[in-house]
């Protein structure tokens, strides 16, 4: 029920370090840094088998403890835990600095074993043995935990309690430790098992809840509930499971939240708030564990019938149905149980037992129908039961829903109704046509109900409004520009004192901004102000304004208005929105310093706020943009941390990388694009420019290993490789392909980098035009250095065949070498030209004066440059 402990996955800094790795050979450093890689990229089983296959090439090197360590670790986590504690044990004696972590594990694997006994030993043994070891504390809050999953109440106290021992002292010391809460939470449990209530309340008072995590709240508020309860004191009982509903409610913890439910709806029934009772069970009727929801459903039942409520009349008309089904007034009964539970789910809403209640209406109307088909009662029927899809595709969002209400809500139309409810269904049937985006049909259905029912006051009151602000919105959704403005004209004509109404000239105004006709719409957003001048929707409407003038891109006075805003409504819950378009604002207009300011305040005054990350995001860019690399990626570093589900979230991790990389931080630069590269909950699109960017940061870095500089590109070639077989047929892979030959070239692997860029020209690849042009190049540009290498023929027919790469890029400007609608791109048929150039003139292969012609025809701005290499050709024979 509640948990004490958690364990820890240590990531030792002097396991990991380079420091040991310096003095091993090249094979020895290789081979460890494989499986170190392996491990803390939680590749459990391949780092096991790296780490054994270390072991035993090396098994006298300085990094043999580690791998030990980093061994038995990777068994713990693939569950092999007898493997990992023998293998600790025989290898302790050897553990030198590492022994107190050896121990340590040793433990955590006896206790996920479930040898509690030997677990509390263990740590025990590794306080006791080891009196410098930074885990000395963990050890005990372990040790007491494995004691009270036992049930050895007065070894938690003695061992918690001890004057001078490990933890008394670290309480002192470090009050507000994580590992001291947990321990004092276990020594008041202890308290408690022992009936010593004062003393488990004087621990809980010396816990401060502000500074727990929801778990350990959660369990604090638990404990007090239960000391609370144990000495009579209801009431702060009472105050306790609230508490603990809120924490749980935080954490979104299903069982949690159905046991907090559980013990405040049990307490409530204990001090006879038996209504109270009932309606806290309903919320462990969804959503909570199965045997919660059980037991709320017996509860509910049991406390209804002892209170008599509707529910009482439910089961009284199901048990009418069951007993006299061929009587006459069967299908009322049913249409009644039906209605019933209908309006309570209405009244009580998409929560708890509401959501059964839909279902048991639904039910019933379908009895009705299936049964008694002759019915006078079957429109109502088909109307009841389309109401009850129609809210079940409300709640989902089902589209099989709006089909189901809309053939009950038109065959409620062909049966005996009255007008009141053939309105309500012709209303209906627009709504679930409008769902369905037949707007057209949708809006017939609307002026029906405005159009037929004119002679019935009732329908008009009730729905006539409604009908005519539905068809506007569908006159809208059609860009019906004319429908919609015809429609608002019968709106204040009919209606102008309508709540509607005001909620109808904003929404009208909104689209007219949104199709840009900013002067219509500050028109009718001027009529609003003289037809409604003290509505409550007056602040919408005057940030709507000033959305308008934005608009029209008239920045001062759209500046003019936000400021005027926020003067006039200064505890508006819109604020948030008009300092941002302010900030926004000022900094379309240019004003790039107020916008800066602006931005930077928005943070401060509203740090968990929607836009939040919007403007940090924009400060962020402000400091890229400038330069200012380090504040960059601090700022881009403030959305990923404090707002990881937001969609800016996974960019500014992607920013922050850049912004590292700009900086020359190539590590961690690498560090950001490889946890964007492994999350799997990250847009794909974004995880491959991650993994260019690790590539290309690969490719920029100086290498670590002194004695082989171009290591860097080694490790760059599998990052881009991944990126290949992600997309081997599309520009993704394409690009990562030149990646992979780019490097190959740097590390003169010239056969490996050819393949690469042969690879793009594949005509099965989707590459464009750039990509197969740059690709060609870099072929050229190795046969260029292979040439370098030969002599005689051989060295002319690789400059020939650089040549030809190089002269079919160019020619691309004249149309030739391309895919349909395709073009050059003037960057790489320079590039090749350029490349070219020099070549014809060695090979003799072409006239060079008609070649520069053409350059200098296709790329006038090198003029003078090519002017210059014409002079230096030697003179013609």
């Amino acid at each position: 029920m509640v948990h004490w402990r958690q364990s820890l996955l240590i990531f030792s800094a002097l396991i990991l370090s380079g420091g040991q790795l310096i003095a091993a050979s090249t094979k020895e450093q290789r081979a460890y840094a494989v499986a170190v890689a392996d491990f803390q990229n939680e590749m459990w089983s391949p780092a096991e088998t790296n780490f054994i296959q270390f072991l035993q090439k090396f098994p006298k090197s300085t990094n043999a403890p580690a791998a030990v360590l980093l061994l038995a670790q990777a068994e713990f986590k693939q569950g092999k835990l007898s493997e990992a504690i023998a293998l600790l044990q025989t290898r302790k004696a050897g553990a030198g600095h590492l022994a107190d972590q050896y121990v340590y594990w040793i433990g955590e694997a006896q206790f996920q074993r479930v040898d509690l006994a030997a677990a509390g030993e263990t740590f025990l043994g590794l306080a006791r043995d080891f009196p410098q070891s930074p885990l000395r504390l963990r050890a005990v809050v372990e040790a007491a935990a494995a004691w009270a999953e036992l049930g050895r109440w007065p070894e938690v106290s003695a061992l918690l309690q001890e004057t001078n021992g490990v933890f008394q002292r670290a309480a002192q010391s470090e009050p507000a430790n994580e590992l001291v809460a947990r321990g004092r939470l276990l020594l008041a449990q202890a308290a408690l098992a022992q009936d010593d209530f004062d003393g488990a309340a004087a621990t809980l008072a010396s816990v401060d809840p502000q500074a727990l995590e929801p778990e350990l709240g959660w369990q604090l508020a638990y404990l007090l509930y239960q000391v609370k309860l144990a000495t009579g004191d209801t009431n702060a009982a009472l105050a306790a499971t609230t508490n603990l509903l809120q924490i749980a409610r935080q954490e979104n913890e299903e069982s949690l939240r159905g046991e907090s439910v559980a013990l405040h709806a049990d307490l409530l029934e204990q001090i006879g708030s038996n209504a109270e009772a009932q309606i806290a069970y309903q919320e462990n009727l969804t959503n909570a564990p199965v045997e919660r929801q059980r037991q709320a459903v017996l509860k509910i039942a049991a406390l209804a019938a002892a209170q008599g409520q509707f529910a009482t009349a439910e089961d009284s008309l199901r048990d009418f149905v069951a007993r006299f089904p061929d009587s006459p007034a069967a299908d009322i009964a049913l249409l009644s149980l039906g209605e019933l539970l209908l309006t309570n789910y209405v009244t009580s809403g998409p929560a708890g037992a509401a959501t059964n209640q839909l279902q048991l209406a639904a039910a019933a109307f379908d009895q009705l129908l299936g049964t008694y088909t002759n019915s006078p009662l079957a429109g109502k029927a088909y109307l009841g039961r389309g109401w009850c899809e129609w809210l079940r595709y409300l709640d989902s969002g089902a589209a099989a829903s709006t089909t189901n209400c809309l053939a009950d809500f038109e065959a409620a139309a062909q049966k005996p109704l009255s007008p009141e409810d053939l309105a309500v269904a012709r209303f209906k049937i627009g709504d679930a046509l409008f769902a369905q985006n037949r707007f057209a049909e949708a809006l017939e259905n609307y002026r029906s109900v405005i159009d037929d029912f004119t002679s019935y006051p009732s329908v008009m009151q009730s729905l006539g409004d409604l009908a005519l602000c539905q068809s506007l919105r569908a006159c809208m959704a059609m860009t019906n520009t004319a429908g919609a403005e015809d429609t608002m004209a019968r709106i204040l004509k009919l209606y102008p004192t309508s709540q509607e109404t005001g909620n109808n000239l904003l929404l009208m105004g909104e689209y007219l901004v949104d199709l840009n006709q900013p002067t219509n719409a500050l028109a009718l957003f001027r009529r609003f102000e003289a037809f409604a001048p003290s509505s409550p929707l007056r602040p919408q409407v005057e940030l709507a304004i000033a959305y308008a003038r934005e608009q029209a891109q008239d920045w001062a006075a759209a500046i003019k208005q936000y400021e005027t805003w926020l003067t006039d409504f200064p505890t508006n819950g819109l604020r948030p929105q008009a300092e941002y378009a302010l900030a926004q604002a000022n900094y379309q207009a240019g004003n790039e310093t107020n916008a800066f300011l602006r931005f930077t305040n928005f943070v401060a005054q509203y740090p968990t706020n929607d836009l939040t990350p919007l403007a940090q995001w924009w400060v962020a860019g402000h400091f890229f943009n400038a330069g200012d690399y380090p504040k960059a990626e601090k700022n881009y570093k403030f959305i990923f941390q404090n707002f990881a589900a937001n969609d800016l979230a996974y960019p500014a991790q992607m920013m922050a990388g850049r912004a590292a990389a700009a900086r020359q931080d190539y590590p961690g630069a690498i560090n950001y694009f490889s946890k964007l590269e492994v999350d799997t909950n990250c847009p794909m699109a974004l995880r491959v420019e991650a993994a260019f960017a690790h590539g290309n940061a690969l490719m920029q870095m100086d290498s670590t290993d002194t004695n082989n500089p171009l290591a860097n590109f080694q490790q760059a070639i599998p990052v881009f490789s991944q990126i290949c077989q992600l997309y081997p047929t599309n520009e993704p892979g394409a690009r990562a392909w030149i990646k992979i030959g780019d490097c190959d070239l740097q590390l003169t692997n010239y056969d490996a980098a050819t393949n690469a860029y042969a690879q793009v020209l594949d005509s099965n690849v989707q590459a464009n035009v750039s990509l197969r042009s740059q690709a060609q190049i870099g072929i050229g540009i190795v046969l260029g250095k292979k040439a370098a290498l030969a002599a005689g023929d051989d060295q002319k027919a690789l400059l020939q065949l650089a040549l030809d790469n190089y002269l079919e890029v160019f020619d691309t400007w004249t149309g030739k070498n391309l895919r349909d609608g395709e073009t050059a791109d003037p960057f790489w048929v320079k590039e090749a030209g350029q490349q070219a150039l020099p070549l014809i003139e060695t090979l003799g292969a072409a006239n060079p004066d008609k070649f520069i012609d053409q350059m200098e025809q296709l790329l006038p701005q090198l003029k003078d440059s090519l002017e210059k290499t014409r002079a230096a050709l030697p003179p013609k024979n």
